[in-house]
Parts: C-alpha cells; structure tokens; sequence
C-alpha cells in the first residue's frame, strides 16, 4: 500500500487538532479534542501536558478508523510557543506547562535586565523581554520551585514533549521554538550560553536543536498499541504554531506576507535575515528549517476584541449579536464609520507601542451614530491595527507585496475587503484559512520525507479561494481616517496611565 498521507497533530491553546493531508495540501480528514487551561492566581495559566498527550493520542486514534495507518508516511508536529515544560531525563513532566498567556515572571524579567541590556538583549534574541517568554519562566521554576529546578533535565515546549513521548527522543526542539524562548542567539542559531551562564541556569538543560523537518524520530511499539500508528513511521519534529503558519500560508519568499486573524492577530513575513527595528517594534525568530526568519508585528486582540464587542455592545441579554447581522450591519455604512472609530487594545498595545497600559478606546460617536457605525469602527479598527505592523516593517526595509489572510476573521465577507484598501495591496483568502498552521506541520513531515522537494516547493500548493482587489474610493478614505487613528495613542497615553495607577482590585 502506498504512503501517501500525513498526519498531523497541532496543539492550540483550547484544543489538539489531529488532521491527515494528501500530498496536494488538501485536509481529508480532521478531529479535534479540546482540554482546559487552570488558572490558579492571577495571571497565571497553566496546562497538564498528560491531558493533552491523551487528547492526541485520541485524536490520532479516531483519524485510524478513517484511513489505514499503512498509507501513514510521515507525522508532523505543531504546538503553542513560550512555554516551558520542566521534564526529568525519562521524559516524565514535573510541573504545568506554563503557557503563552502566563504572566508571572516579572520579577525574572528584570532578574534578566539586570544582567544583559534592553538592547543588547533585542540585537541578540530578536525579541522584547518579556513575562510571556520561556526563559523567565525557568528562572521563576529556580527560585520558587527549586526541587522541580534541581530534577530537570529538560525544558520543553508542548510540541516538544509529544514528540519524546511519539519517538521515545528526548531533549530536543527545533528551531523556531528554540528561538522564541528568548534564549538563543538568532544570529548565531545556537544557544545563548554565556546569558544563560550569567543568570546562573544550567545550559545542558537546554534542548538539542533540530531542523523542522528533521525526520530521525520514529513512533514507538508503545505507542503503535495505543494509536494504530505503525511502529517506525518517522515523525517530524515539526516547528511552533506562528512558523507552522507562516509555511502553511504559502508564504516563501521576502515580501509575501501573511495576516493571521483570530484571538489575537498579527502580520508576518519570511527573510534571508533577522529584522531588528532601532525601536524594537516588531521582533524576529529563526524558522524551523534553521535558515530563513520570521519577522512580526502583532496585535494583542484581533477577534478577541470583536467577540467582546459582538457580547457587550452589539448583543443582548448576556448573548453575543449574531456576526452575519453585524457584518450587513456594517456594510452599510461607508468607509470611515462617519468619524467613529475603535481601538482593539483591550488587552493592552503591543506593536508598535507595547504599552500594557492602552485600554479600549471607542470614540467619534454622536446622537445620530448607531449600532451600524460601531459594527464597522470594529472591523476597520483591528485592521488599523493590523496596518501598523505592515508599517513597522516597511519602515525597517521590509515592504510587503502580497498578503494572504487567514485564521477564524479570515472567512470574513469584509474584512478581505477593508484589509485591502488599508494596506493598499491586494488581499488573498487561503483555501482553507483554518488549516494552515496543520497545513505547515504537513509541509515540514513531507519535505523531511521527500514528498516535496523543500519548503518552497511546496508552497506553490498552497492556493487562495478569493482575490480582494484595492478599491480606490475606499483606500482614500482610509488614509484620510487612518491618520487620525495613528494619533490616538500618544493623545491618550497620559489618561491610561492615569488609569492604570488607579486601585481597581
């Protein structure tokens, strides 16, 4: 029987999402089991890496009465980034993984700061210090959990310790996650040993560093009894959900870019060389096949911010409005909102600010305004949003070209269109504009594998399934609204940080 297929698993702040691909980049079949996050003090989130081992291991089993495992080529992995498993040297977890979302290290992040400076820190990791980032957090397991600290052999990402758990290979990572760990050395690709030595961590517990499509690892007879998948399948080690992504749009070259629109959202490209923003906007990681980079601008809340405002300014009784009212609602009123505009910042402004104390803004609103000018200040206000990040980029000598949407906004009836008139470029829907962080681990198991000749090749599979072409009376009318939009922050800064000093808890 012909291997034809791969199977993916790639699993996401809610839930494991188990998907086989054809070697056209069609999904045929895919599960989904969801598992919760505990959130035990305030900004704490925390997940069991068993309960999601389990959710996989499920998922991979209900996708077996589908197909035949024999057609099973390869396996390919994709996970959430940032996070930090602490594992002994059989694997065995001895803590949470203590998630993206988790903001509990700022005491470690200036620990950090204290050793290494803001800039110096940016030029080497690509990246802010931040709570958010894997590194802090196993300075936080240090001095709070010292006898997890001490048990250590490893610390892993999600994606990571499904992999040991599949190949019986321990310790090790690739790429991409290595990368946003903020522990590595972008410019070198290696571990950045002497920072790592200076805040007194152990550098062999960091992971050895593969390349995505690194197809050594083979599924186990262990794991043959609980899944079905035949025992010496390779499995590739696959990279983090944004450089799963990132290939899953098709995006190969300097200048295609992509827009990612779900809870939170963001534009990224790929390039020959890390992007360093003089005023560290926007931030750059290694991709997993160890050669090109990323480089993003993102924003906090993409769909986050619309479904708050679907439940608390366009519902009712508790209940969100329904989005296809909202949207005809929306399209109604021309572009601009008659002066209305929205800042999506409800959880803060990360690019180009990055100022956790930006609250929501919706403003411009009068007596004659209705639910109408609200529905489209939403939709045009994350796409400013958005927009910013496009900006950063080409102010640092990166201008984007070409823009394929994807991610939950991206199946929009609107916003393809608004997008297209605020970036001034045409705007492309994927095909299937859920699947392409799947889509991504697919690519890396088939190039590991040989059913695609490397990443380039195969994103010439990936294709759109519609074209949203600039509408010149629209693009005026943004510029003209959009202006008055990239000069809210600073007029509101001083009223936020008012704001936030105030007792609210």
């Amino acid at each position: 029987m012909e291997r034809d297929l791969i199977l993916t698993c790639d699993t996401g702040t809610t839930g494991c999402k188990c998907t086989i691909f054809n070697t056209q980049g069609i999904a045929l079949f895919s599960v989904r089991r969801n598992y919760p996050t505990q959130y035990p003090h305030p900004n704490w989130a925390e997940q069991d890496p068993e309960t999601i081992l389990r959710a996989m291991y499920d998922g991979i089993r209900e996708l077996l009465q589908q197909v035949s495992a024999r057609r099973i080529a390869c396996v390919g992995l994709s996970g959430t980034m940032n996070g930090c498993i602490p594992v002994d040297a059989k694997g065995k977890a001895l803590y949470p993984n203590i998630i993206h979302s988790d903001g509990r290290t700022e005491a470690q992040v200036q620990e950090i700061l204290r050793v290494i400076s803001f800039d110096d820190f940016y030029r080497m990791t690509g990246n802010r210090p931040d709570t958010h980032y894997t590194l802090p957090k196993i300075l936080w397991l240090k001095e709070n959990q010292p006898d997890v600290y001490r048990q250590a052999r490893w610390y892993l990402n999600i994606k990571d310790f499904l992999y040991g758990n599949l190949t019986g290979r321990w310790g090790y990572t690739d790429y991409s996650d290595a990368s946003l760990t903020t522990a590595l050395d972008i410019n070198r690709r290696t571990w950045a040993n002497d920072l790592l030595k200076e805040l007194q961590l152990e550098t062999s517990t960091m992971p050895a560093i593969l390349k995505g499509h690194d197809v050594r690892g083979k599924i186990t007879r262990d794991v043959y009894r609980q899944t079905g998948l035949i025992a010496g399948t390779p499995v590739a080690i696959g990279g983090g959900d944004g450089a799963c992504t990132t290939r899953g749009s098709g995006v190969s070259e300097p200048g295609s870019a992509y827009c990612y629109i779900g809870s939170s959202a963001w534009v990224a490209q790929l390039l020959d060389r890390p992007l360093l923003d003089p005023k560290a906007r926007i931030f750059s990681w290694v991709d997993m096949n160890g050669e090109n980079y990323h480089v993003c601008g993102t924003v906090q809340c993409g769909a986050a911010a619309f479904d708050w405002c679907l439940k608390n300014l366009l519902g009712g009784n508790g209940q969100s409005a329904d989005i296809s009212i909202v949207e005809n609602m929306a399209r109604q009123i021309r572009p601009g909102a008659e002066g209305v505009l929205f800042l999506p910042t409800l959880m803060g402004w990360r690019t180009p600010y990055w100022d956790p104390n930006t609250r929501g803004c919706l403003m411009g609103f009068s007596l004659y305004h209705d639910q109408r000018h609200i529905a489209r200040a939403i939709y045009e206000g994350i796409a400013f949003a958005l927009n910013a990040c496009a900006e950063v980029m080409a102010e640092c000598n990166a201008p984007v070209h070409s823009m394929m949407l994807t991610g939950g906004g991206a199946r929009s009836g609107l916003w393809p269109d608004i997008l297209a008139a605020v970036f001034g470029l045409t705007t492309q829907v994927h095909r299937t504009p859920g699947e392409t962080t799947s889509l991504g681990a697919a690519i890396a198991a088939g190039v590991g594998v040989g059913l695609f000749a490397d990443y380039s090749d195969a994103a010439n599979m990936v294709t759109a399934r519609s074209t949203h072409p600039v509408n010149p009376q629209w693009q005026q009318a943004y510029r003209e609204v959009y202006a008055i939009y990239a000069d809210i922050y600073e007029q509101l800064r001083p009223l936020n940080n008012r704001i936030a000093a105030l007792h609210l808890d």
